[in-house]
C-alpha cells in the first residue's frame, strides 16, 4: 500500500519533532487488515469457499520484505527496504496465505546497481554495509522499538527527529518518481512535526488522546518524551530550558537522564544551575552520571 504523503514544510527546517512519513496518519496495521479481509471476502464470494486464507501485517510467519521480492513486487535496497518500480519503498507490506491455486509471478532483476546513496546518508552509520542495517544504530528502531536509554554517541546524529526515520528513502533516486498517495488515511500536517515542548509536558491521557488510533503510540508515553528530551537538546533553543528543567523532576529516571543531556546541549545559566539543583537531589546512578557529564566533570564543554 503507498504512504507517500507530499508535504511541501518538508522543504522547509521544522523547529518541531519530525515524524516518518508513514506515521502520519491512521494506524495502517489496521487499515491494511480490513482491506485484506475485504479481498479474500470478495474472493470467497466469487471462488467459493473451497480454499483457506490468513492475512498479517508485521506478524505473520514469513518475512514480508522477503515475500515481496520473491513474488516480484520490488528488489532490496541497500538500506534494506524493498524497492518497487513505481512507488519506490514508500510501500507497506501485507501478506495473504492462501491454498488457492495461483500461478506465481518471477522475481525482478532489477537492483541497485552501483548507486549506494543511502549508506552514507544515515547520520547514524546504521547501513554498515549494502543491504546490512545494524538496528542498533537506527532511528527508526531507537525511536520507536528501543524501550530504554538512547546511546550518548548517537543523540547528536538524531537531530529533531522523534518516530522513525526516512532520510535513507528520501535520498533514494528510485523515490524521486514515486506516484503520491491519494488515501486519506495518510498524510495529517499535525503530525508531521509535533511541538517539543508540547510533547515533553504531556500527561499520559493527553497523550493518548492526541495520538489514538496513530502509530505514535507505539513509541509509548515515556519514549515519546525521551524523544523530545534529545530534539530539544539538538535545538540549542534556550527557551526549553524551563521545560527540561521540569523535566529533570520526571519520575521516570530514563527522561531525566535524557533531560539533562539536553540541558548540557542547550547550555547557558538557566541550565547549569536547573543542573546543580538536581545533582542536590538525584538518586539514581545514571541520572546522576548524566547531570555530571552536561555540567563538564567529565571532561564535557557544553555549558
Amino acid at each position: 500500500m503507498n504512504y507517500y504523503n507530499v508535504d511541501q514544510d518538508d522543504a522547509i527546517t521544522q523547529p518541531g519533532g519530525k515524524v516518518a512519513r508513514y506515521a502520519r496518519g491512521r494506524d495502517y496495521h489496521r487499515v491494511m487488515k480490513r482491506r485484506m479481509r475485504r479481498l479474500v471476502l470478495q474472493l470467497t464470494v466469487e471462488l467459493g469457499d473451497e480454499f483457506a486464507a490468513r492475512w498479517y501485517v508485521d506478524d505473520g510467519p514469513m518475512l514480508d520484505r522477503a515475500a515481496a521480492a520473491r513474488a516480484g513486487l520490488g528488489w532490496f535496497g541497500k538500506n534494506g527496504n524493498i524497492l518497487t518500480p513505481t512507488l519506490g519503498s514508500w510501500v507497506l507490506l501485507g501478506q495473504i496465505i492462501t491454498d488457492l491455486p495461483l500461478v506465481p509471478d518471477q522475481p525482478l532483476v532489477k537492483t541497485c546497481g552501483q548507486c549506494s546513496r543511502c549508506i552514507p546518508s544515515c547520520p547514524t552509520d546504521a547501513i554498515v554495509a549494502p543491504y546490512v542495517v545494524d538496528n542498533r544504530r537506527c532511528i527508526s528502531f531507537l525511536t520507536i522499538e528501543h524501550d530504554g536509554v538512547i546511546p550518548i554517541e548517537l543523540r547528536s546524529a538524531m537531530g529533531n527527529l522523534v518516530f522513525g526515520c526516512d532520510i535513507c528513502q528520501e535520498i533514494c533516486p528510485v523515490n524521486r518518481k514515486a506516484l503520491a498517495t491519494e488515501d486519506a488515511n495518510f498524510g495529517r500536517r499535525d503530525l508531521s512535526s509535533l511541538d517539543l515542548i508540547e510533547l515533553l509536558e504531556m500527561t499520559e491521557q493527553e497523550f493518548r488522546q492526541r495520538f489514538a488510533g496513530t502509530p505514535i503510540m507505539r513509541a509509548g508515553w515515556l519514549g515519546m518524551r525521551r524523544n523530545a528530551c534529545i530534539a530539544l537538546g539538538n535545538s540549542g533553543d534556550r527557551a526549553a530550558a524551563p521545560a527540561l528543567r521540569s523535566a529533570l523532576h520526571d519520575p521516570a529516571a530514563m527522561v531525566r537522564q535524557h533531560a539533562a543531556w539536553a540541558l548540557g546541549m542547550v547550555g547557558g545559566e538557566a541550565a547549569r544551575e536547573a543542573l546543580n539543583a538536581a545533582m542536590a537531589t538525584e538518586a539514581d546512578l545514571r541520572a546522576r552520571d548524566e547531570i555530571q557529564l552536561a555540567l563538564g566533570k567529565e571532561g564535557s564543554e557544553r555549558i
